[in-house]
């Protein structure tokens, strides 16, 4: 690492950010058509088969 860029010591909250949740939110969920699940099974088979 150059000199002039230093490393803030790990676990130590960076000042100028506020201070994160330590757990995200709730689920989230939507409603999909047939149409819409069986485009997202047909996205999921291609990237399954490294074609994406």
């Amino acid at each position: 690492m150059p000199e002039h860029v230093s490393r803030w010591p790990e676990g130590h909250p960076l000042p100028a950010l506020p201070q994160q949740r330590q757990t995200g939110s709730r689920s989230e969920s939507v409603e999909l058509t047939a149409e819409e699940r069986d485009a997202f099974a047909a996205l999921a088979r291609r990237f399954g088969d490294g074609r994406a």
